[in-house]
C-alpha cells in the first residue's frame, strides 16, 4: 500500500466539542483519535477512515425546524432546516432524519395516541439524534440521523396571528377586492409569472411540475425572483408584485403563482405585511395563486388575499397544469365538435345535391321517353305506310300485259274540274316512299304512285301536262 504523509496534523482535543450540524449546535464527546504520527511516519488511510466514521457515530441534541414530514415504509422522515431565520445562505443546510414505528410508538405513549408527525411541520423542535455513516451504492458514504427522543415542540407565535389581522383589517377598510371571491378561472392559460426564490426548493418544485408544459411551447412562464426572509423580504416581495402587475398589464397573465417552501414560523412574517398584501390584490394581481409550505400553521395575510390557497408549490403548480390539461380537453371537445358539425352540413349538402340529380335525372328521363315514343309513333305510321305499299306491290299484275297509268297533272289549280267523283280513288301513296299523299304538291315530287280503290290498288305515273298555249 502506498503510504501518505499528512503534514500539519493536529490531533483533536479529547474534551467535549460544540459542533454545528444541519445549521444546528449539539454536543458529543469524540473518541481518541489514533497517535498523531511524527515528521517522518504516516498514518495508515484505513486508520484515518476508522476515526472519521468514529466522529460521525454519536447522539446529539439538536434544535431545528420540521420543513417536512414524509411517511415512509413503517414510520416517517423528518427533514430538517434552521430553526432561526435564514442566514442568507442560497443552499441552506437540511438533514434527514428516520422516525422509525418503534420510535413513533414511544412518542405517541408519551404525547398521546393521535400524536402525528406531520403536526410538527414548520414547528421549531428540539430533538435527540443518533448519527452516524450511510453507505449509498454509486454516491458514496453520507450521513443518516436516526430521532431518538423529542424533548419539546414550539408553539406559533401570537404575533404573527395579529399582524395578520390587521393586515385583513386595514384592507377591508381600504375596500380593496381580495380573497377567494375574485378567483376566475381561465379558459386558455399561455402565459403565467412564478414569485419564488431563485436557489430556494419552491421553484424546482413548480419546474418540474410545469418544465414538459413549457418545453412544448404550451406554458410561457415569466420568472420573478424574490427573497422570503431576513430584513429586505418584505421590499423584495413587494417589488416583485409590482413586477408581476407590470407583466399583467402588458401581456394579461392567466395567473401568478407565489410560493415559497417550508420554514420556521417566524420565517412567514413578511407575508403578513401590509405593503406586501396591499401589492397582492386583485386590481393588482388578478389570479394570484400561492403555496407556502405552512401545513399544520396558522395561515398569513397572503393566503387570505391571494384568489387561491394551496398548501404547497406543487399543488399550486398542479392547479395550473390541469387548467392547461382542462383547455387541451376543451379543444379537443370542440374539435370533435366542429368535425361532426362539418360532417352534417356535408352530408345535408350532399343530400341535397343527390336530391336535385335525381329530380334532374328523372326529368331528362321523362323527356327522352316521351320523345322516344313521339319517335315510335312517327315510325309506326312510316312502317303502316310502308306495308300498305308492300302490299300494293305484290298486288300489281306482272308481265307484259302490267301497264302504269299515266296521269297528267295539270299544274294549275282547279284544272281537275270533276275528275275525281264519287269514283275517286280512297287513298293516294308515293311508291317509292309509302307516304300517304294528301296533297297535290307532295303528289307532283313523285314519280310513281299507288292509287287505292274500293276494289283494288293500280300504279300510276305522273307527268306533268304542259300548258294550252293561245
Amino acid at each position: 500500500m502506498r503510504h501518505h504523509q499528512i503534514r500539519g496534523w493536529r490531533a483533536a482535543p479529547s474534551c467535549q466539542a460544540v459542533t454545528r450540524a444541519s445549521g444546528v449546535q449539539g454536543t458529543v464527546t469524540p473518541p481518541h483519535p489514533p497517535p498523531a504520527p511524527d515528521p517522518v511516519r504516516a498514518i495508515e488511510l484505513r486508520d484515518l477512515l476508522g476515526w472519521l466514521r468514529q466522529r460521525l457515530t454519536g447522539e446529539h441534541t439538536v434544535r431545528a425546524c420540521v420543513l417536512l414530514a414524509e411517511p415512509v415504509g413503517n414510520g416517517d422522515v423528518l427533514l430538517l432546516g434552521e430553526a432561526d431565520h435564514a442566514s442568507g445562505s442560497n443552499d441552506p443546510p437540511r438533514l434527514k432524519a428516520r422516525l422509525d414505528a418503534a420510535g413513533l410508538d414511544a412518542l405517541r405513549a408519551e404525547r398521546g395516541d393521535g400524536f402525528d408527525p406531520a403536526t410538527l411541520v414548520n414547528r421549531t423542535v428540539v430533538l435527540v439524534l443518533r448519527t452516524g455513516l450511510r453507505r449509498r451504492f454509486g454516491r458514496g458514504a453520507g450521513v443518516q440521523a436516526k430521532v431518538i427522543a423529542l424533548l419539546s415542540i414550539g408553539e406559533s407565535p401570537v404575533e404573527a396571528v395579529l399582524d395578520r389581522e390587521t393586515t385583513l383589517r386595514r384592507l377591508r377598510a381600504e375596500r380593496l377586492p381580495f380573497g377567494p371571491g375574485t378567483w376566475v378561472e381561465p379558459e386558455d392559460p399561455q402565459r403565467i409569472a412564478i414569485v419564488v426564490s431563485e436557489f430556494g426548493d419552491a421553484r424546482r418544485d413548480i419546474e418540474h411540475q410545469l418544465q414538459d408544459l413549457e418545453a412544448a411551447g404550451l406554458l410561457r412562464i415569466d420568472r420573478v425572483w424574490a427573497q422570503f426572509e431576513g430584513p429586505s423580504a418584505e421590499r423584495s416581495l413587494t417589488d416583485a408584485l409590482v413586477r408581476v402587475a407590470a407583466l399583467h398589464a402588458e401581456h394579461g397573465l392567466a395567473a401568478t403563482i407565489l410560493a415559497r417552501g417550508g420554514g420556521p414560523v417566524g420565517g412567514f412574517a413578511p407575508l403578513n405585511a401590509h405593503a406586501v398584501a396591499q401589492a397582492a390584490t386583485a386590481e393588482k394581481v388578478p389570479g394570484l395563486i400561492v403555496g407556502l409550505g405552512h401545513a399544520c400553521t396558522s395561515r398569513t395575510a397572503l393566503d387570505e388575499v391571494a384568489a387561491r390557497c394551496e398548501p404547497t408549490p406543487t399543488a399550486a403548480a398542479a392547479l395550473v397544469r390541469d387548467l392547461v390539461q382542462r383547455t387541451g380537453i376543451r379543444a379537443s371537445g370542440a374539435l370533435v365538435a366542429y368535425e361532426a358539425a362539418v360532417q352534417d352540413e356535408i352530408e345535408a349538402a350532399g343530400r341535397i345535391a343527390l336530391a336535385r340529380a335525381v329530380k334532374a335525372f328523372d326529368e331528362a328521363l321523362h323527356s327522352l321517353i316521351a320523345e322516344a315514343e313521339q319517335q315510335l309513333r312517327s315510325l309506326d305510321r312510316e312502317m303502316e305506310q310502308s306495308l300498305l305499299a308492300i302490299a300494293a306491290c305484290a298486288a300489281e299484275p306482272r308481265g307484259p300485259a302490267a301497264a302504269s297509268t299515266v296521269l297528267n297533272v295539270d299544274p294549275s289549280p282547279g284544272s281537275m274540274g270533276d275528275a275525281f267523283s264519287a269514283e275517286a280513288p280512297t287513298l293516294v301513296i308515293a311508291a317509292d316512299t309509302g307516304r300517304v299523299i294528301a296533297a297535290a304538291n307532295e303528289a307532283r315530287a313523285s314519280d310513281r304512285i299507288l292509287l287505292q280503290f274500293r276494289d283494288g290498288m293500280v300504279s300510276a305515273r305522273i307527268e306533268p301536262r304542259p300548258h294550252n298555249q293561245h
